[in-house]
């Protein structure tokens, strides 16, 4: 079909012809839509374009005659037999969906999921049997790490007394930082913790790691009542 240019800036133009006279175009004639020479072509769909846009279109032109639809195809990678893919409107709850951001609720998540796994411990028959609070201590700080390894370490970093360290990735440092602190190794970690303290020191340990965490308070005070 013809490509036809009327005489304003807004051009309709069917989409099966367009050229310039050096590309083929004919000056648009209302007349011509209902001359016998084009009639068939009537039920071709029709689009509204400026001139910018028209002479942009019109300069892909690769050769004499070549319809606009052609170049429109091959400027938009369309091949024939293409159709375009279904979409489905998004509901209110979709669209309310996709504007929260997946992040709100993940730390929420993972808190719950954190504060669950601490009372699943103190209520496991494994930690009841056991009958020697630094056993309970290394189940904590054992359980603690698996939950969160990057604040658990930046927590026993910190966590030192005047001339003893507490933690350690290595038996040696434990033992060069004092006598007699019976270093062991915190299983399931990479960390070697001093147990020759009493039980305060092991909870006021435990206390300063699940503060870190951000545990609730009255979780944290269960877990050192049970140490």
């Amino acid at each position: 079909m013809k490509l036809f240019l009327p005489q304003r800036r807004n051009i309709q133009f069917n989409l099966a012809f367009a050229a310039l006279p050096a590309v083929g175009i004919c000056p648009y004639n209302p007349s011509d839509l209902y001359s016998e020479k084009i009639s068939h072509w009537m039920k071709m769909k029709t689009i509204e374009v400026d001139d910018e846009l028209y002479r942009y279109i019109a300069s892909h032109t690769q050769h004499i005659g070549e319809s606009a639809s052609d170049i429109l195809r091959r400027m938009l990678k369309f091949t024939a037999g293409q159709t375009p893919a279904a979409t489905t409107p998004p509901t209110a709850n979709a669209a309310k969906a996709a504007a929260t951001p997946a992040t709100e609720e993940k730390p929420v998540n993972r808190a719950r999921d954190r504060v669950r796994a601490v009372r699943e411990l103190l209520l496991s028959d494994e930690y009841a049997e056991q009958k020697k609070a630094v056993n309970r201590f290394m189940m904590v700080l054992s359980t603690l790490y698996q939950l969160d390894a990057k604040t658990f370490g930046e927590a026993t970093e910190s966590l030192h007394g005047r001339t003893r360290i507490y933690f350690a990735g290595n038996e040696q440092t434990l033992l060069a930082s004092g006598s007699q602190t019976k270093p062991k190794h915190v299983p399931g970690t990479p960390y070697w913790v001093i147990t020759n303290t009493n039980t305060g020191r092991k909870c006021s340990m435990i206390e300063h790691i699940m503060q870190s965490m951000q545990f609730p308070v009255e979780l944290i005070e269960k877990v050192c009542g049970t140490i």
